[in-house]
């Protein structure tokens, strides 16, 4: 019996380190900038042991370790270099970082991202704190004590949200019966939007629901591939894509949004997790740079969540869902699982192999592209001004 356990036990090692050095592979690969070119990708780091400190005037990064035997990845950027990233993101792990760091990375206006193990949120330290706009945020705050203004301004987002659905089933999903009555419904509400939006705020967000219904619906019953199942078994729903509502013994997960999915019981939903909280937090530091508020929403404004949630990138979050789902699904159509890239906790939620993590954050950058913020002003508000 102990030595069937300690053969087992070195399978599983075995296993976890084979797939952590497969997406530290993968994370790596196509990794290459011209010498005389600035570095365009965020630097992410995970582990235990990483940390950040200063050392004759450069920063000193050293990565965490996630299996063993492994080699620490170290690297040292000197003020205003090309390879300096333009952001450094934290996936869990432990660590340390010094004050001289972060003296550091706000003189070189390097932001600092940190996601908690579930892919939520956690924090974004960037240079010169909230350095708002007061015209933007009086625009803010109008627009959302104005309904027609704020209606106008969500139909806008729930429009484009409708456009990026659509055209990210049409590229990444395989034809199909079902796929092509959604792509259908959500055109035909795309254009519905423009032509004769709705009059009130609670008819915005019905339409709203049905587009996410018509989206998930086709996502339902997405085949994964996996390998290995007898020396890494799973769950029998992990074979296919369930649904984005999280249910744990047949009980709703709400979250602090007031969704239903931070307890990812399933990989992918764990794995849309992480990318919507880079892409929010990539929102939050654009925002600020930009001289918004990003904590005064307009579609999102509930009052309990005000000062708590970054409710102004949540509301530019909304269109981008789709772009982000983009990385997932490009993970789903390419690999091959293995039980070892996720851990089921005690309370049944799904949590990702850290390097799996660093590769659907990397992706997830990839997505990002450029991100459009909104233009100050809408159409009900050029007319009032007249």
């Amino acid at each position: 019996m102990g030595s069937h356990g300690e053969l087992s036990h070195e399978s599983g090692q075995s296993s976890w380190r084979n797939r952590c050095e497969f997406w530290i592979a993968e994370s790596e690969r196509n990794l290459t900038r011209h010498v005389r070119e600035r570095e365009a990708t965020p630097l992410i780091l995970t582990g235990h042991g990483l940390s950040l400190r200063v050392e004759k005037g450069s920063l000193l990064v050293s990565g965490g370790y996630t299996h063993f035997p492994a080699t620490q990845r170290k690297y040292r950027f000197f003020p205003a270099a090309l390879n300096v990233p333009p952001a450094i993101v934290v996936l869990d792990g432990s660590g340390a970082i010094t004050l001289d760091a972060i003296d550091w990375l706000t003189t070189q206006g390097i932001p600092l991202i940190r996601l908690r193990w579930n892919g939520k949120f956690a924090s974004v330290l960037t240079s010169g704190g909230q350095a708002a706009s007061a015209s933007k945020v009086h625009w803010q705050q109008t627009t959302r004590d104005d309904s027609r203004a704020r209606l106008a301004f969500a139909t806008s987002l729930i429009r484009q949200k409708a456009a990026n659905s659509l055209q990210t089933l049409e590229e990444y999903i395989p034809p199909s019966p079902l796929r092509d009555q959604a792509c259908a419904k959500l055109a035909y509400r795309a254009k519905l939007l423009r032509r004769k939006p709705p009059r009130t705020f609670a008819s915005l967000l019905g339409f709203e629901g049905a587009i996410a219904g018509d989206y998930f619906r086709v996502w339902t019953g997405i085949p994964l591939k996996w390998k290995a199942l007898k020396r890494d078994p799973i769950p029998d729903e992990w074979s296919k894509y369930r649904s984005r509502v999280a249910l744990r013994y047949g009980i709703r997960l709400r979250n602090n949004g007031g969704g239903y999915n931070r307890g990812a019981t399933h990989p992918v939903n764990a794995m849309l997790n992480y990318a919507y909280s880079v892409l929010i937090a990539r929102l939050q530091i654009r925002l600020v740079a930009d001289g918004y508020d990003p904590m005064l929403g307009i579609m999102h404004q509930k009052k309990q969540f005000r000062g708590i949630s970054p409710a102004f990138a949540l509301d530019q979050m909304e269109p981008m869902r789709p772009v982000v789902d983009r990385a997932v699904l490009r993970l789903i159509n390419e690999t091959t699982f293995t039980g070892a890239d996720f851990s089921i906790q005690r309370d049944g939620v799904c949590r990702l192999n850290p390097e799996l993590a660093r590769r659907v954050a990397q992706l997830t950058m990839e997505h990002c592209g450029t991100l459009e913020l909104p233009k100050r002003s809408c159409r009900y508000q050029r007319r009032r001004s007249r």
